[in-house]
């Protein structure tokens, strides 16, 4: 085969790998900065942190309050209230 088939070849595949990659980073970006997230909404996952394959922690706003929650493959349980001065909010 001449060699101007593989070098169209790999073009194309450049273009789509790059392509790919665009929207890999568009999708992070609009993960990131809560694009589709409604404004003023009254509950909030704040944090979450895996603790083993079937356990975690959440930091959840409810309102004006929030709760330290545990959830385990048996449920969910709140583990504490939180003062609003103990939780760091990042926006």
């Amino acid at each position: 085969m001449p060699s101007g088939f593989w070098a169209g070849y790999v073009e194309k595949l450049a273009i789509v790998a790059l392509l790919l990659a665009a929207l890999y980073f568009a999708a992070a970006v609009v993960r990131r900065t809560r694009f589709f997230a409604r404004p003023g909404r009254r509950v909030a996952l704040l944090e979450s942190l895996a603790l083993s394959q079937h356990a975690a922690l959440y930091v959840v706003r409810a309102g004006p309050r929030y709760f330290l929650i545990g959830s385990t493959s048996g449920g969910l349980s709140t583990l504490a209230e939180l003062a609003p001065s103990d939780v760091e909010v990042t926006r």
